[in-house]
């Protein structure tokens, strides 16, 4: 079919006009589309077009299917004109339009004319799109299956005219026409165009074939179809001087703007193909040698390089792979800290969720970086094995080429073997991929393969030959870098770490992986340092933690304790406050086994805590320090011996710095308001932190904080005994103040007026049978001063502190000029004897050794003896051995008499409270009897049991 259209010099738009009554029609047919019937399928198509007539050249008419009949000038046939008149205002004259109507009617019979106009076009367009366009490609299909159908009957006929008589030329009818001869070419054109239209069709479907293979990562079929597509553009420009005709020629021209623009298409495929190969090099997953191959090969053939080139860009993309794999990213903010951390900036929590959380958060982290530092050295062990594979020529089995030099061989040399075995990583005997193969995966894979040359179907590359590059020398110097990579990015990772127990975790997860070979070997030794040197970096932050932790803490409860908060539970206080007993199971209250025992351990630890005068202050102190050397301890299991050396040299530097730490803060709590009694007993607080830090009996610390370390027992030694004298210098001002306060209660003992009336009121008899009141007054001071240390009991017998407490207070007292008023009488001088000599046996000394006693037995003798005197201090010391016990510790208890053996049961159990023996009466012959008490005092009573428990 043709389209035919002839131009007018019409002033309005080209209006295609079909056979309708009238205008409106035409407008309704297209807001109601389905009223109209559809038009029958004319022979020959004619675009409506507006032409002049005949008779009047200046006159327009539109020529079309359904002509309208002319109105004349003087309006005969229409009626009269008006503005609102429905006739056709394109077939009136102009003049005689403006002649009737005024400008504005004009303008608006124009507007409406060119509304209908578009509204005509709008139609049109419609109708060709839906129906026109399908009615017209089904009738040029019809037409060519019944031109194909009668080339076909007459072709047969020929063929059956030939077979019966195949000496006679016979030829169909209209064979000597102008019209056979031309139908004759047509068919010698289209068999001539078939091998082009096979190169076209190739061409047209790579681009779809090429996305395929790059979506499933198969790069060697995208690079060999990608070599197709060069090959048979260059074919199609050089076929044209191979063909004979000047028509084939103009044909082939033709085709070369599609040529071009598909070439264009296909040309940024090369080096998008080069670009993913490359990065799949890059990948972290464990390699296929066989895919490994057919990537480098791809690589090989597109950019044509030597095979010492893709072995150089395979070791750079893992390298890139590996420092990807080892980039190291900040832990976030949010996320959990180390427990040590938490303690240092919250205040101690017992939350076991939180604590579990905590842990969660250290495992997870635990496990990612194990995770990133094994994937990292899987990364380096596969690539070598990977690379010795491609690359190596392996000669045990024969080979003088590697698997990539044989695979370029044989994929230059095509297929030309009948096997269809598939490619081995081993032995190759086959091409990876050959041309037919690519086209064959293609969509018109028969006709390509019948009509196009040979040159393309068996087409094989060419690949410039190249040395064997040296496997070895290039791999160790990989080897090395990659190491290098590592260990420098290993630091990185392991700062994140808090915990030797981790690091130790992650290096046994990585000493897994290498158990033999060389570069296993390399790697480990490699790395060993760096394990090591980690360790060192968390055990001097933990132990810096602990003496900053130590310090922070030591100074805010001496600032309680300065501020008075500790007196409402002194160490005197504590040990009689009261405790609730953990109740057992019951049935309105279902306690869990487990419940119970934490239950009754908690009681436990606290009947142990007040027995050892604990207060809950330094008790909180302690905790701290207790719980991080605890954890230190527990984070140091399953070490090398050559760690724990390090561990002996860092823990000394701590233990000097904690001493350090202890003295400071003691001093600055004897500055300024230390002077008086509170800052005495902050400084005596200090003194009893180091106390309990240096006695393994009431505080594990120090045996925690040793771990697993070499410490022998002579630096434990030494440490104790440097804690030791920082308790001891925090008493010393304790010490002045209590012998200050002791001396004062002598004061009535030096009163001039008191006369040996006076005296001999509290004798019994002509002898005096007790110290004076006042000596046992300020005994008694110095005995509640001794309260305030809170030393605990099990550590009474190893202090010096109370015994030269005493023995300062004996020396001051002694030194006093107020005993010479007593040395006036004969009364006063045997008081005199008694007061001192009790006092001088207590400090632990000899009576009849002191000066002062033997001279003034001289002025007294014979009246008063020394064994007199001794008898008497001795039953005095019987009588107040119990309120006195704290001042009374050091002394030595007396022998046991040779009767001993004669003793009643009860006094030999007793013996335990009564150190120097029970109380006697005299009597008035002179002989003394045991005292016996009526209130049975020593025997434990039916709850005393349960003191055995904190024992």
């Amino acid at each position: 079919m043709s389209v035919r259209s002839t131009p007018g010099p019409s002033p309005y738009p080209t209006l295609p006009t079909y056979n309708t009554p009238d205008a409106s029609s035409s407008r309704r047919s297209i807001r109601t589309p389905s009223y109209v019937p559809p038009p029958s399928i004319p022979s020959t198509f004619r675009q409506p077009s507006i032409a002049p007539s005949a008779a009047d050249t200046s006159t327009p008419t539109i020529l079309g299917v359904g002509r309208r009949k002319r109105i004349n000038a003087d309006g005969q046939g229409s009626g009269t004109l008006t503005p609102t008149s429905k006739d056709d205002w394109a077939n009136m004259e102009p003049d005689e339009v403006f002649r009737r109507l005024p400008v504005n009617e004009v303008r608006r019979v124009e507007s409406k004319m060119r509304s209908d106009a578009l509204n005509k076009q709008s139609e049109l367009r419609l109708m060709v799109g839906t129906r026109y366009r399908d009615l017209l490609t089904s009738a040029t299909q019809i037409e060519s299956l019944h031109a194909s159908s009668l080339r076909l009957s007459d072709s047969l006929r020929e063929v059956t005219r030939s077979c019966s008589n195949p000496d006679v030329n016979i030829t169909l009818d209209g064979d000597n026409s102008e019209d056979g001869n031309a139908n004759s070419t047509e068919e010698d054109d289209l068999i001539n165009m078939l091998p082009t239209a096979a190169h076209m069709k190739l061409l047209l479907d790579a681009p779809e074939a090429l996305y395929s293979y790059l979506a499933h990562h198969n790069y060697l079929n995208a690079a060999f179809l990608w070599l197709i597509t060069r090959v048979v553009k260059e074919s199609l420009n050089t076929m044209p001087e191979e063909q004979n005709g000047l028509r084939m020629v103009a044909i082939l021209q033709a085709y070369l703007p599609l040529l071009q623009k598909q070439w264009e298409t296909l040309l940024p495929f090369r080096t998008q193909i080069v670009q993913r190969a490359t990065a799949s090099l890059r990948t972290r997953e464990k390699l296929d040698s066989k895919s490994l191959s057919e990537t480098i090969l791809a690589i090989i053939l597109l950019d044509n390089l030597p095979v010492s080139d893709a072995l150089d860009l395979l070791l750079s993309q893992r390298t890139k792979a590996l420092r990807d794999t080892l980039q190291h990213v900040e832990v976030n903010a949010n996320s959990a800290k180390s427990p040590e951390k938490e303690k240092g900036n919250r205040k101690r929590s017992n939350s076991r969720i939180q604590a579990a959380a905590i842990t969660r958060s250290i495992i997870q982290e635990r496990s990612t970086i194990s995770s990133i530092i094994t994937d990292s050295v899987t990364l380096m062990l596969e690539t070598v094995s990977s690379v010795k594979t491609v690359f190596e020529k392996n000669i045990s089995l024969g080979q003088n080429e590697s698997l990539i030099e044989e695979m370029m061989k044989l994929i230059q040399v095509g297929d030309i073997t009948a096997s269809t075995n598939s490619i081995t990583t081993s032995v190759p005997n086959r091409p990876p991929i050959t041309s037919s193969e690519i086209i064959q995966n293609l969509p018109s894979s028969q006709i390509l393969l019948r009509y196009l040359p040979n040159n393309i179907i068996g087409f094989t590359p060419f690949i410039t030959p190249s040395t064997s590059p040296t496997l070895s020398d290039i791999l160790n110097t990989w080897q090395q870098g990659s190491i290098n990579l590592l260990k420098g990015s290993i630091p990185d990772w392991l700062k994140d770490l808090k915990n030797v127990k981790d690091i130790w975790a992650v290096r046994n997860s990585l000493n897994s992986l290498l158990q033999k070979g060389e570069f296993e070997e390399a790697i480990g030794l490699a790395l060993e340092d760096e394990w090591g040197k980690r360790v060192k970096e968390v055990w001097s932050e933990k132990l810096g933690l602990l003496v900053d932790n130590a310090e922070k803490e030591i100074r805010e409860a001496g600032e309680k304790v300065r501020n008075g908060s500790e007196k409402i539970v002194s160490p005197e206080s504590i040990l009689f406050s009261d405790i609730s007993f953990p109740t057992g199971p019951t049935a309105s209250a279902a306690f869990s086994a487990t419940s119970h025992n934490m239950a009754f351990t908690n009681f436990r630890s606290t009947l142990r805590k007040r027995s050892s005068y604990r207060t809950p202050v330094l008790d909180s102190v302690l905790n701290t320090l207790e719980e991080t050397a605890q954890n230190i301890k527990e984070d140091m299991s399953d070490l090398p011996e050559s760690l724990y050396d390090i561990y002996s040299e860092q823990i000394n530097d701590t233990l000097d710095g904690l001493i350090k730490v202890l003295d400071t803060v003691l001093e600055s709590m004897g500055s300024a308001r230390g002077d008086g009694r509170i800052g005495i007993e902050a400084q005596i607080f200090i003194g009893r932190v180091a106390l309990y830090l240096g006695n393994g009996t009431e505080s594990g610390f120090l045996d925690d904080i040793a771990g697993y370390g070499k410490i022998n027992r002579g630096e434990l030694y030494n440490v104790e005994k440097s804690l030791l004298a920082v308790f001891e210098k925090s008493t010393t001002k304790w010490k002045e103040r209590s012998v200050q306060e002791a001396l004062v209660s002598l004061a009535p003992l030096f009163d001039p007026y008191r006369g040996s009336q006076e005296i001999k009121s509290s004798w019994q008899g002509d002898l005096p049978s007790s110290p004076s009141h006042p000596i046992m007054v300020s005994l008694q001071s110095l005995v509640k001063a001794t309260t305030s240390l809170g030393i605990p009991p099990s550590l009474n017998s190893s202090l010096t502190v109370v015994e030269e407490l005493v023995k300062g207070f004996v020396d001051s007292a002694k030194k006093l000029e107020g005993w010479k008023t007593q040395e006036i009488s004969m009364e006063g001088r045997i008081q005199l004897l008694v007061d001192i000599g009790f006092l001088i046996n207590i400090s632990g000394e000899k009576v009849g050794e002191d000066r002062l006693i033997i001279r003034i037995l001289k002025e007294t003798s014979p009246s008063f003896t020394l064994g007199e005197l001794q008898q008497i201090i001795d039953h005095s010391l019987r009588k107040s051995q119990l309120l006195l016990y704290p001042l009374l510790s050091h002394l030595p208890p007396p022998p046991p008499p040779a009767s001993d053996k004669g003793h009643s049961h009860d006094t030999r159990r007793n013996a335990a409270l009564l150190r120097f023996g029970a109380p006697t009466i005299t009597t008035s012959t002179g002989t003394g009897t045991e005292f016996r008490s009526p209130v049975v005092a020593a025997k434990p009573g039916k709850r005393m049991g349960l003191l055995s428990i904190a024992a």
